[in-house]
């Protein structure tokens, strides 16, 4: 659930904030935007459903998060806010990436856990 601000932010800041739509970082932005607010939405359906999320969703998001921190120094962007807005949402989803699975993680040992005590 915490994935659908930074979702909406990739989404919308190309056209609110960056005032250059068609920038380098566009097409970029709105791929990953709607892959974690897809990623987003399968954690709230497996929240409503008690089933834990996998480590590969989290992994996704971690390895989203990277690229969204390297690529702006790798391939040139609009400016500077484009640049650091991009990296700083790259960050944020790597952290939450990476929380995501050892959350996975720890929950997929707790239940291996109680059924290996049955």
């Amino acid at each position: 659930m915490a994935g659908i601000p930074l979702a909406l932010w990739l989404l919308c800041a190309p056209f609110v904030v960056y005032e250059a739509m068609f920038a380098s970082n566009f097409w970029n932005d709105m791929l990953v935007g709607v892959t974690v607010l897809l990623l987003a939405l399968y954690g709230l359906v497996c929240s409503w459903r008690n089933r834990r999320v996998s480590v590969a969703a989290g992994g996704l998001l971690g390895l989203l998060g990277l690229w969204q921190v390297t690529r702006p120094f790798v391939v040139p962007t609009a400016g500077p806010l484009p640049l650091w807005g991009d990296a700083v949402v790259g960050v944020l989803l790597a952290a939450l990436g990476g929380r995501v699975m050892r959350n996975a993680r720890t929950t997929s040992l707790s239940e291996q856990a109680q059924a290996n005590r049955r």
